[in-house]
């Protein structure tokens, strides 16, 4: 069963094996257990909610060439 992303990241970052998910990523947690808990850690927030759609509407600044 695939997991639905109804989440995006609004603060930090999530890493998941070699994937990660920065602000403003569509995110899907692995259990309602641990959505609950990035949840109420301000990690992550519905897509639906004003801080949801102001996390995915958020642009990064672009790193400049030779900062990693």
């Amino acid at each position: 069963m695939a997991r639905q992303e109804k989440y995006v990241v609004i603060d930090g970052c999530i890493e998941e094996g070699k994937e990660v998910f920065v602000k403003g990523q569509p995110y899907a947690p692995l259990s309602a257990d641990w959505a609950e808990a990035l949840t109420k850690a301000g990690t992550i927030a519905s897509a639906d909610s004003e801080a949801g759609k102001a996390a995915a509407a958020y642009k990064a600044p672009e790193q400049p060439a030779g900062a990693e």
